[in-house]
């Protein structure tokens, strides 16, 4: 499918346009594309759902499965095999994988995003990363908890890090530093597969990374100085309008989309089940006649509708603002960045205000829902889950109150401020 992308008009990526109209509508096309795609392998990813719990990694071929239809290649440049296409419909498809399997969509939005960051960096290493195959794909863990020494040429890393979501599907791990991320090869690392043993997202294999004495050139670091500062090597061979867009906006966006479409997914099943199920205390009587289970349930599908809408639209605008030159104000980004936050929470709140009515059958272990609440759980605890912190942001860009000087380049420390 990527041959098809591949070549793109010399225009898109030679040229200073000021007018991406027709960028803009091939990014959209083949999004339209991808989504209609998605629909092909949701009984794939479904019938994988159980064995990526069991194994503790995503199955092989629910990973084909995203592989065949470009879920890896969304956000690839397009001259690298990638289809380059419009983040919102990217979101769409995510959601839906959701509903099937969670783990599925979460590695595949994370593996994904990588690729957006990789396409920021040295030319060198973009070619090194995609010169094989588009569907090249990278793991991460950005919390800065092993050593990076400089040395000629680059730098040495030591150190374990933790909770690399789909390590076991990537050929490459973007490892966090105080001032910069480094992207290694797996086969450098070794990876600790005693270390994810977790109640929910089982499937993710988000596991810890070991590297003694692995050497890193200077082309594969990406420096979070020049990203605060919009220096990016990247730009010098892809700057069109996706890669103008913000690399942590769409990082934070990834989680709270996984969200939506798990939840979904959770209470389409509790609607199923909902429909054979009686009893009203020995009544006999349907459960769903219950008026307080009606309220609850009506109440619980528009919370979960109306993120979604605005999660989608929320990236459709802002990829019309890049297609236009344009860049949103700090307020707009942590709004953008708040409501992320607030998908999250409300999809965790939603669900939990119909487990009460899911019955006693729904903690067995062979029931969706248990495995459902469980994953939830583990979404609601992400960092990009914190509903409160990024409330903050963005009350205080709304009211311009004072941003404390950046101390550090690390991603947290960028979050506030990008």
């Amino acid at each position: 499918m990527w041959k098809d992308h591949q070549a793109l008009d010399a225009t898109f990526i030679q040229s200073d346009l000021e007018n991406w109209t027709a960028y803009r509508e091939r990014a959209q096309k083949s999004g339209r594309e991808f989504v209609a795609a998605v629909d092909s392998i949701l009984p794939i990813v479904r019938a994988g759902r159980d064995e990526s719990e069991r194994l503790g990694k995503v199955s092989d071929a629910s990973v084909q499965a995203m592989v065949d239809i470009g879920v890896f290649r969304a956000l690839t440049p397009v001259q690298f095999g990638g289809l380059e296409m419009d983040p919102s419909y990217f979101f769409e498809g995510i959601i839906k994988i959701a509903a099937a399997d969670p783990s599925a969509a979460w590695i595949g939005g994370q593996l994904t995003i990588h690729s957006f960051e990789v396409a920021l960096m040295d030319p060198r290493l973009q070619q090194e990363f995609w010169g094989q195959s588009p569907d090249t794909r990278a793991s991460s863990s950005y919390a800065p908890l092993g050593k990076a020494e400089p040395v000629d040429g680059g730098y040495l890393l030591n150190g374990t890090w933790t909770f690399s979501s789909g390590i076991d599907h990537a050929t490459w791990v973007v490892l966090g530093g105080r001032h910069n991320n480094y992207v290694v090869p797996t086969s450098d690392v070794s990876i600790d597969n005693d270390s994810w043993d977790v109640q929910g997202l089982k499937g993710t294999g988000s596991k810890s990374v070991t590297l003694k004495d692995v050497f890193v050139p200077s082309y594969r670091v990406h420096s979070l100085e020049d990203h605060y500062h919009d220096r990016e090597p990247g730009m010098a061979i892809n700057n069109r309008p996706l890669f103008r867009m913000s690399w942590r906006g769409l990082f934070n966006a990834i989680m709270p989309n996984s969200a939506i479409g798990m939840t979904q997914g959770a209470l389409e099943e509790m609607i199923a089940q909902t429909r054979v199920r009686c009893g009203q205390q020995g009544t006999g009587s349907p459960v769903v006649n219950n008026p307080f289970l009606q309220a609850r349930l009506a109440k619980s599908m528009t919370a979960v509708r109306g993120v979604q809408l605005r999660q989608i639209d929320n990236w459709r605008q802002l990829f019309e603002m890049a297609c236009r030159n344009e860049q949103p104000s700090r307020v707009e980004r942590m709004r953008v960045r708040y409501e992320a936050s607030d998908a999250a929470g409300t999809c965790f709140e939603a669900f939990c205000e119909m487990w009460p009515h899911a019955g006693a059958g729904a903690v067995a272990t062979s029931n969706p829902l248990q495995n459902a609440f469980r994953d939830l759980m583990a979404m609601r605890n992400h960092g990009s889950a914190g509903r409160d912190a990024a409330a903050s942001m963005y009350v205080g860009a709304l009211f311009d109150l004072p941003v404390p000087p950046i101390k550090g380049f690390d991603m947290g420390s960028i979050a506030i401020y990008k």
